[in-house]
């Protein structure tokens, strides 16, 4: 997709003004494009902030988009093609001009300054045809669905935690009390300190649904600011992918809970991923606890397909790669060199 295709599509898709097709559309070219990714994602941040609350850089770029709307229309300057008037330059002159140099070089550096410290650093991280796995910095675990991407800020976990999500994304948040997590999803915003819940929010959707496994997490609507709800364990919530209408709070039977989230652990794939990265999704998939004792054994990265193996015909499988070895005590699994 070229981009002025895609810029055409991301505008609609912030004024909710997308048709279904055109948003699969975008979300294919976000997943097949890296740059339009952070492209979006860039957009998605300031279009985000809360209104009333406009910094400089949003001033500018409100500036510039009046100026480039009038490029668009092809807005042409009224000239004055008489003569021009003869001005005499004096000495005098120079301190006024030089003052007015000085105030254009003031304003330009203190722009430059502006955009560069109002422009956050994220990173994404994008599942394509297969399921992916990111272990945080900050301990989080994070699962995404095939088709989906998230953007989180820079140095995570230490002053701020933030993450954008397209698609679908289980969490396993780790508590941190003085830095909340906030997740941003189309219009909506969720807020947590430590946690486990699923998020379906594929574009081609109609709603956005957020299960609950334990913990607390406060779902907000950006759209329509009254809506504030607190989820609880075994609750579902359903939410219009537009952000038009109430919540809908649904109980969910622990069984039916465990089949929204099976996607997790139906399938393991990874592609030479670090073992201490690895280690999270078996003790999800095999519900068991896993100890690396070997510091060189956990940053060896090892690639592979599960589905039905158990766990010992994982690890023998592993064993092809590394000649580590291994201890199964009941839920217990021990590996070292």
């Amino acid at each position: 997709m070229k981009k002025d295709q895609f810029l055409e599509l991301l505008g609609k898709k912030l004024t909710n003004d997308i048709s279904a097709s055109e948003l699969k559309l975008l979300n294919v070219a976000m997943v097949e494009n890296e740059d339009y990714q952070k492209l979006a994602q860039t957009f998605h941040r300031y279009f985000n902030q809360k209104q009333g609350k406009k910094s400089k850089t949003a001033k500018l770029k409100d500036a510039w988009a009046t100026i480039a709307k009038a490029e668009q229309e092809n807005f042409k300057p009224n000239f004055n093609y008489s003569d021009p008037k003869i001005s005499r330059f004096t000495i005098g002159t120079l301190p006024k001009i030089a003052a007015i140099l000085i105030v254009m070089a003031i304003f330009a550096f203190m722009t430059w300054r502006v955009v560069k410290n109002d422009t956050p650093t994220w990173v994404t991280i994008t599942a394509g045809q297969q399921k992916s796995f990111k272990l945080m910095d900050d301990g989080s675990k994070i699962w995404l669905n095939k088709h989906s991407f998230i953007s989180y800020n820079e140095n995570f976990g230490q002053q701020h935690r933030e993450i954008t999500l397209h698609g679908e994304a289980y969490f396993e948040v780790a508590k941190n009390a003085k830095v909340p997590l906030s997740i941003h999803v189309g219009p909506i915003d969720i807020e947590v300190k430590g946690t486990a819940f699923n998020v379906n929010a594929y574009g081609k959707n109609d709603s956005i649904e957020i299960a609950l496994v334990r913990g607390l997490i406060q779902v907000s609507n950006k759209l329509e600011g009254v809506q504030k709800v607190l989820l609880r364990p075994n609750q579902k919530l359903v939410a219009a992918n537009s952000g038009k209408g109430s919540f809908s709070i649904l109980p969910i039977h622990s069984i039916a809970l465990n089949n929204e989230m099976k996607w997790t652990v139906d399938t393991l794939v990874f592609r030479k991923e670090k073992l201490k990265d690895l280690v999270p999704q078996l003790e999800k998939k095999y519900n068991l606890k896993i100890e690396i004792r070997s510091t060189t054994l956990q940053e060896k990265r090892f690639s592979g397909t599960f589905t039905d193996e158990n766990i010992q015909q994982v690890l023998e499988a592993l064993k092809l790669s590394y000649p580590l070895t291994y201890l199964i005590n009941d839920k217990l699994v021990v590996i070292k060199d």
